[in-house]
């Protein structure tokens, strides 16, 4: 394998834990959302959780892996979750999927508020490490740029990119490896000379169809060892464990 010169990295769930994060944000977005539908308050928390989970996140901050955040392929069955419950519960499975999008689909209104209290402690000097092996370092993330910008300006890294490409940049979303190529064309990289690091099955179908040189999976996120493993070329607990990794920080004779 080649020197890598390039690197892309996902945001939520790879440079933070998913659920640590959001997992309560999104709580509270499914909670205003039933409690929208006139669901009673003595059902509330109990449904809500379900419905967390098959999101993907809760509020005890748990990632749970099948959930819709993580597994696109597993989208039919969830959708088939969703309706049993609000059934089960007198709810119109069409309005509870509706108003719940609707609420999530603004998760990101409060965000400076949400993470204010929030601490990514050594991503920073991660980042500036990278750019030391004399990487391009580039952040790939389905999340709009008002939320991103405010993540990077909470983590202590807004700037230090070369590249960010988010849901409403106008670029393909993953895993269409489209951000992968314009990358690669900006900096006149080849594929064998990037690296792609994610937390779910997506983020690896996105390394995969770009056909990069490295492809390194977190667990901070889907937490699905078994399946990023058969996808990924290596599988770290979290993103700083990648120190001690010997393709990207390449060890010097």
């Amino acid at each position: 394998m080649g020197r890598i010169k390039g690197i892309i990295i996902d945001k939520d769930g790879t440079l933070f834990n998913y659920a640590e994060v959001w997992g309560p944000v999104v709580s509270r977005s499914i909670k205003n959302g039933l409690r929208s539908l006139n669901l009673p308050e003595s059902r509330l928390d109990k449904v809500t959780l379900k419905f967390e989970i098959i999101f993907g996140i809760d509020r005890y901050k748990r990632n749970h892996k099948h959930g819709i955040l993580f597994r696109n392929d597993l989208l039919l069955l969830n959708v088939a979750k969703l309706v049993l419950i609000s059934l089960a519960n007198g709810l119109n499975p069409f309005k509870v999927e509706k108003t719940i999008m609707e609420h999530i689909r603004h998760i990101s209104d409060n965000i400076e508020q949400d993470i204010r209290n929030q601490e990514f402690p050594g991503i920073p000097e991660f980042i500036d490490s990278l750019k030391k092996e004399g990487m391009k370092v580039g952040l790939v993330t389905s999340d709009h740029m008002r939320s991103t910008t405010a993540f990077l300006r909470k983590m202590g890294i807004d700037g230090k990119l070369d590249f960010i490409a988010t849901g409403d940049s106008g670029m393909p979303k993953k895993p269409d490896p489209g951000a992968v190529f314009e990358f690669m064309r900006k900096y006149g990289l080849k594929n064998e000379e990037v690296a792609v690091v994610g937390d779910s099955k997506i983020d690896m179908q996105f390394a995969r169809n770009a056909k990069v040189g490295y492809t390194v999976a977190v667990l901070t996120g889907s937490g699905d060892k078994k399946l990023l493993g058969r996808m990924a070329d290596k599988v770290y607990p979290a993103i700083l464990d990648l120190y001690s990794d010997p393709v990207i920080f390449e060890k010097k004779s």
